[in-house]
């Protein structure tokens, strides 16, 4: 027992246990790097919806405070979305207003986000 661990203390790696350590690790640090690109990727498209809500939300409470006799439908552009509304009349006092924002990635893949509400604007 004695000469087997004397014997492995004293002489180290051979070159096919570094080269197979090595292909391991290479191997793992491919796989981390596809991860981290997935990563990348679902950060942007997180961002990118964060940015059209928070579109949708800003549009929504300028339409609230609004007068009723001047909303109208509309659409406009801010910075690389595309925002859109529709207003409907439901009552005297009540109106329905889809709001809308489209964006398009690098490769003119579009996404979308909308919503819909029902609100009482200034009289």
């Amino acid at each position: 027992m004695k000469k087997i661990r004397k014997k492995l203390s004293e002489d180290g790696f051979s070159i096919l246990e570094v080269m197979v350590g090595l292909i391991i690790f290479s191997i793992g640090l491919l796989l981390l790097m596809s991860m981290m690109v997935v990563s990348i990727d679902g950060n942007k498209w997180a961002e990118d919806t964060t940015q059209s809500v928070q579109l949708i939300k800003e549009k929504v409470e300028q339409l609230k405070n609004t007068k009723m006799s001047q909303l109208q439908s509309g659409e406009d552009v801010v910075g690389d979305y595309a925002r859109s509304w529709d207003i409907w009349a439901i009552s005297s006092n009540l109106v329905g207003v889809t709001v809308r924002v489209k964006r398009a990635d690098a490769d003119l893949k579009e996404y979308a986000c909308s919503t819909v509400t029902y609100m009482q604007p200034n009289q």
